[in-house]
């Protein structure tokens, strides 16, 4: 079971803004609880220059931001107020969400999806920006340096989403290099929907999963940080849609023994015989 204690420094990394709290808020919320430090990194939560891609646009417009505000200032502020919440240090990344950039070629790498309020992403390899890929790879080396962590903790990225994949592969690689434990995140909310296992780098495995019930005060300090995402809430939460009732249920159907609480899983490296999770 995932539990911190004052011994416990947590360096959490995160694709985008409001994916860790989504994931593992309520395992972060108790690390805290139990005396862990902790800070939350996310990486793609810098600030673009206009023009936007037709997609970004639209999603500024259903999150609710004027086409003058900054987006990425407006959910930076959000995050710190959320993180704030969970008793978390924030670090926020320079470098640009998907739905900023670009692919090789000059396309939009996002696109609008007819009739949802989603976009879709061009599926590249995590590792095909070679560019990037190093870039983010050295700054998590240097939030590494900076936290000291005895625990890495980020996505599974078994959505599929670039941003998350790059994400992934740099703290597992930088993780083994430091010999510091690592484990992987269930997505939420997609994980409710159904997903395929994730597929990481070769020589990665993924350990058994681990279903960590946390107490009652951990679970309402993430609902409560979770609505302080407004912007991502508009798309998430609403008459329709009971995203609370949805994390509920799925966490009911995932507990072995009750209440709620999310799912990890260790990693493991047979290559080096180094397990890298606790």
């Amino acid at each position: 079971m995932f539990r911190g204690s004052d011994r416990t420094r947590l360096l959490v990394i995160s694709p985008h803004l409001d994916d860790a709290a989504l994931s593992f808020g309520a395992g972060l919320a108790q690390a805290v609880q139990d005396g862990a430090q902790a800070t939350v990194f996310t990486v793609f939560a810098g600030t673009p220059s206009p023009p936007y891609s037709p997609a970004a646009q639209r999603l500024h417009g259903i999150w609710g931001i004027p086409p003058d505000h900054d987006a990425s200032l407006h959910r930076r502020k959000e995050d710190i107020a959320a993180l704030d919440h969970l008793g978390a240090d924030h670090r926020h990344g320079r470098f640009l969400d998907a739905i900023y950039r670009k692919s090789p070629d000059g396309r939009w790498l996002a696109d609008n999806v007819p009739g949802r309020q989603k976009v879709a992403i061009s599926r590249r390899p995590a590792q095909g920006d070679a560019a990037l890929f190093s870039a983010v790879k050295a700054d998590i080396e240097s939030a590494v340096d900076a936290c000291a962590p005895t625990l890495i903790v980020t996505c599974a990225a078994a959505n599929g989403h670039i941003d998350s994949e790059i994400t992934r592969d740099t703290a597992l690689f930088t993780a083994h290099e430091h010999g510091i434990p690592v484990r992987l995140w269930e997505d939420l909310p997609h994980a409710i929907f159904g997903l395929d296992a994730a597929e990481l780098p070769r020589g990665f495995h993924l350990g058994p999963a681990d279903f960590s019930s946390v107490g009652a005060q951990a679970r309402t300090w993430k609902f409560e940080a979770l609505k302080r995402y407004a912007s991502q809430m508009s798309m998430l939460n609403g008459p329709d849609k009971d995203l609370f009732a949805q994390l509920e249920n799925h966490a009911r159907e995932s507990s072995p023994h009750g209440g709620y609480g999310e799912k990890t899983w260790a990693v493991v490296r047979p290559m080096s015989t180094r397990r890298l999770a606790s």
